[in-house]
């Protein structure tokens, strides 16, 4: 069952994040976003347990897909791309996606390519030295690479 998280879901968020990341989200930082007017942060529960989270801006027409996880006994079971879908259905089809991903995270990589995520560039030193990002954008109902609308065809 997804539902938008409350703070206290934190400490259950915080520690998926710690067992996730090589460098997490401070916990303050996480706490932030429940009272960040743009950020919208969702978990994913099984039986009463938290499985996984998602956090996400919406400003405008514009969404970033800040951070994703998922607690590593729910893994390849389709919990994150629920969570994308959840997301993305809540914000709307007109929405223009954009999120960093390390350069070295295949599976996350893999993952955002399956919703039509396409690299845009390299974040030298995102994560820290030697540490690159990909910043990946999705452009609904159009070419990226042509601009022009797939509406109709």
């Amino acid at each position: 069952m997804i539902r938008k998280a409350t703070l206290k879901d934190l400490d259950s968020i915080y520690n998926i994040a710690l067992a996730s990341f090589e460098t997490p989200w401070e916990k303050v930082s996480i706490e932030a976003e429940f009272y960040n007017e743009h950020a919208s942060i969702y978990v994913y529960e099984v039986d009463e347990q938290i499985a996984a989270y998602i956090i996400t801006w919406l400003i405008a027409d514009e969404a970033e897909l800040l951070t994703i996880a998922v607690d590593e006994g729910w893994r390849n079971k389709g919990i994150g791309k629920s969570l994308i879908n959840y997301m993305k259905e809540l914000y709307g089809n007109d929405v223009i996606w954009h999120l960093e991903v390390s350069c070295s995270n295949k599976s996350a990589i893999h993952l955002y390519k399956s919703y039509g995520f396409e690299i845009n560039s390299i974040i030298a030193n995102y994560y820290g030295t030697g540490k690159d990002a990909y910043r990946m954008l999705l452009y609904p109902n159009l070419s990226i690479k042509t601009g022009e609308s797939n509406v109709g065809r």
